[in-house]
């Protein structure tokens, strides 16, 4: 169906107008993320969640470029796609809730221009050095990041605060920005890249823990891009004793899996930034204890923006936790040796 979308979207006359000189790739991108949301609607029967996002989705894309009239043209799209795809009683069942988008088209507009991105509250004891780190990362100061870091940790502040307290709603802040259309995608990368060349330096500078607390397996899920966030959990339960295996961004479903079966970690942790994700992180569990088996003792855990944006679309999910941030997972992974043997000394 999303290529029936895409190929329509592609004769459309106005496409170079709706793609805001970006081609295809945007829209197909929004495509893709949009079969994928609408799965996870459905499968939860929320249409409140698609009341709430649909102004930040306008909002998101109308500021990389793509006209508002995009949106319409779409949703006839879709509704063409779905009756050539599916039969009729169960295009009946769809094709209202594009109508209805549709239909409410200006008022999602009014929201969207009012729409704006979320950023994580900063305590006041770590707003000026979080606010020195974003300015920093925006203006490309390697050095000085780096170093204000080592500075911070000569003073006491441990290498968890320096990523949770401040690295952390930074990049969520520059994600944020391009949300808004302040910085380019090509300026948020670059404020990724440097954001893990300082957090790794760093990192490879700490002593490692002498104590093994267990294996486990930490990854972003299929189709999720954004890989920050599953690092940054794997760097900390590293330096909380644990022996990690991080997966990358887009790891296919089918490898995912047939890790967790052969390694047998103690826990699993799913990282998922976009809400169109949350679907694959489903699908993931559920393949996931199928595989493992009834008796398995691996615990799943589950994280990331997705659920910070939308928490209660974790509690159909049929992970065993899903926890806020670093901290959190490593105090709770720590409840996990009570289960076990006790945490060994190397």
């Amino acid at each position: 169906m999303t290529s029936l979308v895409s190929c329509a979207m592609a004769r459309h006359p106005r496409r170079d107008e709706f793609s805001g000189g970006h081609g295809m790739r945007l829209l197909e991108c929004n495509h893709r993320n949009h079969a994928a949301f609408m799965a996870e609607v459905l499968a939860a029967n929320d249409f409140q969640l698609l009341a709430e996002t649909l102004p930040w989705v306008y909002a998101a894309y109308h500021h990389q470029g793509v006209h508002f009239d995009y949106f319409p043209a779409q949703f006839e799209a879709w509704m063409q796609a779905i009756r050539l795809t599916l039969s009729e009683a169960d295009a009946e069942h769809l094709l209202p809730v594009y109508r209805w988008m549709a239909d409410i088209h200006p008022a999602i507009i009014k929201a969207a221009l009012s729409h704006q991105a979320r950023r994580l509250h900063v305590p006041e004891r770590y707003r000026e050095e979080y606010t020195y780190i974003t300015t920093n990362l925006l203006q490309g100061n390697y050095p000085d990041i780096t170093r204000r870091c080592r500075e911070l940790l000569s003073r006491g502040m441990s290498y968890g605060e320096i990523l949770q307290e401040l690295f952390y709603p930074a990049m969520v802040d520059v994600g944020a920005r391009w949300e808004d259309g302040e910085i380019s995608v090509s300026m948020e990368h670059q404020a990724t890249a440097m954001a893990y060349g300082i957090l790794s330096s760093l990192y490879h500078d700490l002593p490692f823990p002498d104590i093994h607390r267990g294996h486990a397996l930490v990854s972003p899920v299929s189709n999720e891009f954004h890989e920050m966030g599953a690092w940054m959990l794997a760097t900390r339960m590293e330096l909380d004793g644990w022996d990690i295996t991080l997966l990358g961004g887009d790891t296919p479903r089918e490898y995912l899996i047939t890790t967790a079966v052969r390694q047998r970690p103690r826990f699993v942790a799913l990282s998922v930034t976009l809400i169109s994700n949350i679907h694959e992180a489903r699908c993931t569990i559920e393949y996931l204890r199928q595989a493992l088996g009834r008796d398995s003792t691996t615990r799943i855990l589950v994280g990331g923006q997705a659920f910070l944006t939308a928490p209660r679309l974790a509690a159909s999910l049929g992970a065993d936790a899903c926890l806020e941030s670093c901290d959190a997972a490593v105090r709770w992974a720590r409840t996990l040796e009570s289960e076990t043997d006790e945490p060994t000394s190397t």
